[in-house]
């Protein structure tokens, strides 16, 4: 027997659910049978499993209800229809060494009639036993294989029974499970025949009907439909009877005590094996409540321009409000869908709304936004689109949400915003007008303190002179007339850098800069010193640049300065180098001017370039004043995107840098 052929056996044999079952008295009849008629004392309704032999009825063999298989006689009689008959086991190489055959119960005949059942498998046998050697006639064997027949079909109809058994305690379970069931479910539940005429209500039916059960039998629950919708719901019943399909209908029923309710009626029809509809089962719904928060909502909705709107994920169903459609601009009767409702979202908006709805049924996170989205007619509007997921037992079941059309409050608030950026550049220009008068008044201060000195200076020393030309004499009025035209000098330079400094405050646009020759601008800068000055600048060239990309006339007045005030700051007679070289990162020019100097206190270092005085700054010569050419210095390379720092700061040189940034392309 093939490995397929056994697996067929045996199942057919687990399948009668017969194994280890209690005895029956007419299986214990046919065996003692089967023993008179053959003489013998041992009779075994026998049957084989995979692994062992089991006996269902047992003559001349108390207390054992099984055998190994592998040393049973009936596993061998499996292999054909006939009987098998053993005479003398001792004689028969298959059984001689057999523990059965040298040991209890000492075997010696054996004859087996197979058990076939109608399917065709063969699971036992109907077997004979005897301890000392034999031989059936025709008769014995015949009478055999019909007790063999007996047994295989008590076989058969005891699993009949048994099933049939199992399916009325099924059936019986089933539909005590479903009345408990229904009479504990929060929907009305009801049965009917293909025509409706009802059969079973459950007690929440009754409830929202206002009906016993005895009054929703047969065609009685129809006496409360709403006249209104009494037609629609029969000719929606019968569609679906005819067609075998499901019924699914919302209406109106006016109960005996004369209030109208909203409900939802889903059932599904019960089907033979020849496909006729034998009726349905279904559930009802009052939806009352929210047929009345849904007008609450439309009427509010409408107020308030907020529309409503659902999505019920199990049927994909989505639900507008009549001002969601409003929104839209829909008609009333525009059936929404759920693939194509985010197509009313401008394009960039779509992936917005999905990331939304995506953390939504992910996280539980609701979500708010302002959306950009196109009506039916094709006005481009902004909503704010808010929603949140709904779940049951952990998995998501409906999205809510509401939407509002915001374009006129976007509007507001874009000119809202637009208003207070005028105020705030209006605030912006106000401060700048405020600091340029302060500036200004600054630079009549210094004008006042620069300027009224040095003149004052050169009057006396002119009214020196004019004295001792009265006095007669050219010689002696010389070294007056000297020192007022240095004075002068004095004059005419801080003036200079005071129109300078308000130019550079005044300038609203950017600088001009073109490629100029470095010789040129230091030849300029050294011709406008006084002669004796010019001696003392030591100019040290460690560049072969040529020409920088500045505005040369910026850079002579910032480069005057610098070396105007380390001639003034040294000792008189002592150098001053001016040192040009270049930098590679980042691209500029280097002017260096170091002169000879022990320093400037700590405190005053911060405020070097700025606008104010240089109190507590070593000089050689000259007065103190408020410091204007080093912001000037500093300003000016701040036009050019460079910087002047401090390099060196003595003890005994000072060295002050001016980076020249150059442009890269």
């Amino acid at each position: 027997m093939n490995r397929e052929t056994e697996a067929a056996r045996v199942a057919a044999l687990h399948a009668l659910d017969v194994l280890d079952s209690a005895p029956q008295p007419e299986f214990d009849a046919l065996v003692q049978a089967a023993a008179l008629v053959c003489g013998v004392p041992i009779s075994l309704v026998s049957l084989v499993d995979d692994h062992r032999q089991w006996f269902k009825a047992n003559l001349g063999l108390p207390g054992v209800t099984q055998t190994p298989r592998e040393v049973a006689f009936c596993s061998h009689a499996l292999d054909d229809n006939a009987v098998l008959e053993v005479n003398d086991a001792t004689q028969d190489p298959r059984f001689v060494d057999n523990p059965l055959v040298r040991g209890e119960p000492r075997i010696r005949f054996y004859a087996g009639a197979p058990l076939q059942l109608s399917s065709g498998e063969r699971i036992g046998t109907l077997c004979v036993i005897d301890r000392v050697p034999r031989q059936l006639d025709t008769a014995q064997r015949q009478v055999l294989v019909q007790l063999a027949a007996v047994a295989t079909h008590l076989l058969e109809t005891r699993r009949s029974a048994n099933q049939g058994q199992r399916m009325v305690q099924a059936l019986a379970h089933s539909e005590a499970r479903f009345r408990s069931l229904s009479e504990s479910a929060p929907l009305g539940v009801y049965s009917t025949d293909a025509q409706g005429r009802c059969s079973y209500t459950n007690p929440r039916w009754q409830d929202i009907y206002g009906l016993t059960g005895a009054q929703a039998l047969g065609t009685g629950w129809a006496d409360t439909l709403h006249p209104a919708d009494r037609d629609e719901v029969y000719r929606c019943w019968q569609e679906a009877a005819q067609q075998g399909r499901d019924f699914e209908l919302e209406f109106r029923i006016k109960r005996p005590d004369g209030s109208v309710r909203h409900v939802q009626s889903h059932a599904r029809p019960v089907v033979s094996t020849q496909g006729a509809v034998l009726g349905y089962v279904g559930s009802v719904q009052d939806i009352t409540p929210r047929q009345q928060l849904q007008a609450l909502l439309d009427r509010t909705g409408r107020l308030a321009a907020v529309g409503g709107w659902e999505v019920d994920l199990r049927t994909r169903q989505l639900t507008w409000s009549k001002q969601t459609r409003a929104i839209h601009e829909v008609d009333e009767g525009f059936v929404p869908q759920l693939d194509t409702a985010i197509d009313f979202y401008a394009e960039e908006a779509r992936p917005v709304v999905a990331a939304g709805v995506q953390a939504g049924m992910e996280h539980g996170q609701p979500w708010d936004l302002e959306l950009p989205l196109v009506t039916a007619k094709g006005r481009r509007i902004w909503v704010r689109a808010m929603g949140e997921v709904e779940f049951e037992q952990g998995q998501p079941v409906r999205l809510v949400g509401a939407i509002q059309d915001i374009t006129e409050q976007r509007l507001r608030r874009q000119e809202l915003q637009q208003e207070q950026a005028l105020r705030a550049a209006l605030q912006l220009q106000v401060a700048e007008s405020e600091r340029l008068l302060r500036e200004r008044g600054e630079m009549l201060d210094v004008m006042a303190h620069e300027i009224r000195q040095p003149l004052n200076n050169a009057s006396a020393a002119l009214q020196g002179a004019a004295r001792a030309l009265a006095l007669g004499g050219e010689q002696p009025a010389q070294p007056r007339v000297a020192s007022a035209q240095r004075v002068l000098g004095e004059v005419l330079a801080s003036i200079d850098n005071t129109l300078a400094v308000a130019a550079l405050l005044a300038r609203p646009e950017a600088i001009e800069r073109v490629d100029s020759d470095l010789d040129l601008l230091i030849n300029l800068v050294l011709a406008e010193l006084p002669a004796p000055e010019q001696a003392r600048v030591r100019v040290q060239r460690d560049t072969r640049t040529r020409t920088a990309s500045m505005d040369i006339s910026l850079m002579r007045l910032a480069l005057r300065n610098l070396l105007n005030n380390a001639l003034r700051y040294s000792p008189p007679g002592t150098p001053v180098v001016l040192r040009v070289a270049d930098s590679d990162d980042p691209l500029a020019l280097l002017l260096d001017v170091r002169n000879p100097c022990p320093g400037i206190a700590a405190e005053f270092v911060p405020r070097l370039f700025e606008r104010r005085s240089h109190q507590g700054l070593p000089r050689a010569s000259s007065p103190r004043g408020m410091g204007l050419g080093l912001y000037i210095v500093r300003r000016v390379l701040e036009l050019h995107g460079g910087s002047a720092r401090l390099l060196t700061n003595g003890p005994s040189e000072l060295a002050i840098r001016l980076v020249l940034n150059q442009p890269t392309d």
